[in-house]
């Protein structure tokens, strides 16, 4: 179990180094065996590979996270973070019209995704993150631009 500063401080690092696009370093904040779903209600997925496919997918849109202040769980195991996110619409976009997230853009060249979320970790013992996940709807997403 890792103290809830300690959890803070993770959460606020997995934002700072996935706005720097540093995909290795981020990685580094996950054990192997990790679990993810985002959002919630699209299906897990587990392990390393998968999550860098995730966020290299991110990068390439350019996302950038304004994280809010992070609240610990009591269970000394979760934490959890409201985030405003921007990214460009192209390459993710067009899934998320696919599944009727979004609306396509008349010219997603120029476009990009806002969207509001809560993030939802949980810490193992050794201060790896273990389960990422990601609470978004419909109304809390949408086209800029």
């Amino acid at each position: 179990m890792i103290d809830e500063r300690s959890r803070k401080k993770l959460i606020l690092e997995h934002s700072r180094r996935m706005n720097a696009a540093d995909i290795d370093g981020l990685l580094e904040l996950y054990a192997d065996e990790v679990t993810f779903e985002d959002p919630v209600g699209s299906g897990r997925r587990a392990g390393r590979d998968a999550l860098r496919e995730h966020f290299e997918e991110l990068a390439a849109a350019g996302i950038s996270e304004i994280p809010g202040e992070p609240v610990a769980g009591q269970d000394g195991v979760h934490v959890l973070v409201p985030v405003t996110a921007t990214m460009d619409y192209l390459p993710k976009g067009p899934g998320f019209a696919e599944r009727g997230w979004l609306t396509a853009p008349d010219t997603p060249e120029n476009s990009r995704i806002t969207w509001d979320f809560v993030l939802m970790m949980r810490a193992g013992a050794g201060g790896l993150i273990q389960e990422l996940q990601m609470f978004w709807g419909r109304s809390d997403i949408d086209i800029t631009g």
